[in-house]
């Protein structure tokens, strides 16, 4: 995702990804998977992706990058954010694996990965260890609630299908782009509360499945 933000733009890519990526992976996994939810659930998914969409799209700004580009990354980056759900799913599903287990391996991992190129490059670096410095308080809250966010939603994988979880997790994309407005003063608030209905209609569907 952050390749496609350098390579294309956000308005573009970012409401293309989040919608892409949910209705990817309800596709599959009712196509290959063998998950049957009923229909008012699966229109529910539905539902909350379009909200998803409307409340991403309320987006301004200058474009930079051809629509043609945005519609290549934002398409490949839904792509992976439904391998990776998919896998999390097979994970903790038929796999057994322990949700908090998997998600320690899988963050060590990133830390193998990732580690060796900050160490090449003494800038990024220092930039990490600035922002550190300066925001820890900051750091310390996302280095909890984010890590959190994700047990809870493999957690939800273990009882309830992938095809009602994927998109159900997007919607904290409503909460941020809200959270924006109101303390940011973003543009597009309309719109947003507009998105935000629609996506907790969407959640009510599913509920009442």
């Amino acid at each position: 995702m952050q390749t496609a933000y350098d390579r294309a733009d956000l308005g573009v890519v970012y409401p293309l990804a989040r919608g892409v990526g949910p209705l990817l992976t309800m596709l599959v996994a009712v196509a290959f998977g063998g998950e049957q939810p009923g229909p008012a659930a699966l229109l529910g998914g539905l539902v909350i992706i379009a909200g998803i969409v409307v409340v991403a799209s309320a987006r301004g700004g200058e474009r930079h990058h051809s629509a043609a580009d945005g519609l290549k990354w934002g398409a490949l980056t839904g792509a992976a954010i439904a391998g990776y759900t998919l896998w999390d799913d097979v994970s903790v599903t038929h796999l057994s694996l322990d949700p908090v287990v998997y998600f320690a391996l899988g963050t060590a991992w990133q830390t193998v990965l990732l580690t060796p190129g900050l160490e090449r490059s003494r800038r990024a670096g220092a930039e990490v260890a600035a922002i550190c410095r300066r925001w820890w308080r900051e750091a310390a809250v996302i280095a909890v609630l984010s890590p959190l966010a994700y047990v809870l939603v493999l957690v939800a994988m273990q009882s309830t299908p992938v095809a009602l979880v994927a998109p159900a997790r997007e919607s904290s994309i409503v909460v941020g782009a809200l959270l924006g407005a109101w303390m940011f003063k973003e543009r597009g608030v309309a719109r947003k509360l507009v998105g935000a209905l629609v996506v907790l209609a969407g959640i009510a569907l599913v509920a009442s499945a």
